[in-house]
């Protein structure tokens, strides 16, 4: 089942830190589909790289994850993005029916990371504001990395690596969690690019730190209303 619960130990006090994250796997067994979100992200990045200026993030000083704040792959119309587009849209409902939450309308803003030998990305999270909803990460392409979660709570006041959750990239690979999760990944040392689709879920037209529309560029990813 796609669905995979995460809980911590039986607390042994009225006071102990009790919590559960919820994550959603899917897998997108597509080679061809891939090879062509692979290209369209490639083709795209220096362009990309020219018209934004770069915000450092999560570690990352350049790059498209340091642009993350300027576009929005769910935007792009190439046959390839709207394939993707089309299976998050289902991932997505599968997660709240998992989960027994009722769907609602609900944005979608998205990014591409592609990051290459000598990188990685420092523990962060998407948001813990009061907007907070979901997130999530699909890979494109890598070799031998993985995504590590961390709980809610940071012992001592640091990520522990004994405490933490890594779940393997591997190509195709769909993960939605809330977006309040503290993650990182692990050292990249291939020498071709690891490529991620990234992207937060938002149940109200806001960014991160609540303001209106990211200058348009949010768009809706389902809708009850008008969406069977």
């Amino acid at each position: 089942m796609p669905l995979k619960r995460l809980k911590s130990a039986p607390a042994k006090s009225p006071f102990a830190p009790v919590w559960e994250i919820p994550l959603f796997l899917e897998k997108l067994d597509d080679a061809a589909l891939l090879a062509e979100i692979r290209s369209t992200v490639l083709a795209r990045e220096g362009e990309l790289k020219q018209k934004i200026p770069a915000k450092p993030i999560a570690g990352i000083d350049d790059g498209l994850t340091s642009r993350w704040h300027g576009f929005n792959i769910f935007t792009w119309p190439e046959p390839a993005m709207r394939a993707f587009h089309g299976f998050i849209r289902r991932s997505y409902r599968a997660y709240l029916a998992a989960m027994g939450v009722p769907r609602a309308r609900c944005y979608v803003q998205g990014w591409a990371n592609v990051v290459r030998g000598g990188e990685k990305f420092a523990p962060h999270c998407h948001d813990q504001s009061p907007y907070a909803y979901l997130s999530g990460n699909f890979t494109v392409a890598c070799t031998d990395t993985s995504t590590i979660y961390y709980p809610p709570f940071l012992y001592q006041g640091a990520p522990r690596e004994d405490r933490s959750i890594p779940i393997r990239n591997e190509r195709g690979l769909l993960t939605l969690f809330p977006s309040t999760i503290l993650h990182e990944t692990s050292l990249y040392t291939d020498g071709s690019e690891r490529i991620t689709l990234a992207f937060d879920i938002f149940l109200q037209d806001y960014d991160l730190g609540g303001r209106q529309g990211m200058g348009g560029m949010h768009i809706v990813l389902d809708d009850p209303a008008v969406m069977a």
